[in-house]
C-alpha cells in the first residue's frame, strides 16, 4: 500500500497519526508536498488536515469535516462527539489512578510512559488504588475489565481498551509500556477548551469524582 493510500485510510478512519503511533507515516506528514497531496485527497471527501503542536512542526495530525452542509457529515461528526463524550470520564479517572499508583505527576501527555510494574505495584500494595481500578469497569468503556481474575488481569485489560481506542501504544512489541499518543493531546485540548468554557478545574490529581459522573460520559 502507498503511504498516501495508507494515511488517508487511516485518518478516515479517525486515527490520530503521531510520531508514537505511526512514526513513518508522521514523518512523511512532515513533508510540505506530501501533506499537500493529502489536503487535496480529503477536500473532496468534506475533509481537511487538521494539525495539533507547532503549525510549522506538528505534532499529531487528524482529519477534521470542512463543512456540515451534507447531513451524512453532521451525523459522522455527531457519532464521533458521542463516542468522544463517553470516554473523556474514564480517560480522566484513569490519568487520576496513574498519577498516583503511577508514582507520576505526568497528566499523560503524547510521549508519556506508563510503567506496566510500577503501576500494577503501586495497586497491589494500595487499598485505594485496588478500589479505583476496580472502580474504572463500572464505564462502559473499561467494561471488559470486569472478567479480569485479580489486579494484573484487570490493568492489562484496562491499558488494552485504552490502545484499542487509539489513546496509548506500546512502547515495543516485547514491552509491557505503554506510550500516550497524539489522540490523548487531543483530549488534553478538548479538556482545556471545556475548562475556559466552563471555568473548570482540570487538577486531575487532586479532584475527585461527584455523584452521577460515574456513568453517561462528562457532566459538566
Amino acid at each position: 500500500m502507498s503511504p498516501l493510500r495508507d494515511v488517508l485510510n487511516k485518518l478516515l478512519s479517525g486515527c490520530f497519526i503521531c510520531q508514537y503511533a505511526y512514526p513513518e507515516l508522521h514523518r512523511q506528514l512532515r513533508n510540505a508536498e506530501f501533506a499537500e497531496g493529502v489536503e487535496n485527497a480529503l477536500a473532496p471527501l468534506g475533509r481537511k488536515l487538521a494539525t495539533l503542536g507547532e503549525p510549522e512542526a506538528p505534532d499529531t495530525y487528524f482529519a477534521r469535516f470542512i463543512d456540515f452542509s451534507e447531513p451524512v457529515d453532521r451525523d459522522a461528526a455527531t457519532a464521533q462527539l458521542v463516542e468522544l463524550r463517553d470516554q473523556i470520564r474514564p480517560c480522566l479517572d484513569f490519568i487520576r489512578l496513574i498519577n498516583r499508583a503511577g508514582r507520576s505527576e505526568t497528566c499523560l501527555a503524547p510521549g508519556d510512559t506508563i510503567s506496566f510494574a510500577d503501576m500494577l505495584d503501586s495497586i497491589e500494595n494500595h487499598p485505594t488504588y485496588r478500589t479505583q481500578l476496580w472502580d474504572l469497569s463500572g464505564y462502559d468503556f473499561f467494561s471488559k475489565s470486569k472478567s479480569g481474575k485479580d489486579n494484573n488481569d484487570r490493568l492489562k485489560l484496562v491499558l488494552r481498551a485504552l490502545a484499542d481506542a487509539g489513546y496509548i501504544v506500546k512502547r515495543n512489541s516485547e514491552s509491557a509500556n505503554y506510550v500516550a499518543t497524539g489522540k490523548m493531546g487531543y483530549v488534553h485540548t478538548i479538556l482545556a477548551w471545556i475548562a475556559e468554557y466552563n471555568s473548570l478545574s482540570l487538577d486531575v490529581s487532586t479532584s475527585e469524582p461527584h455523584d452521577g459522573e460515574h456513568q453517561g460520559g462528562l457532566n459538566l
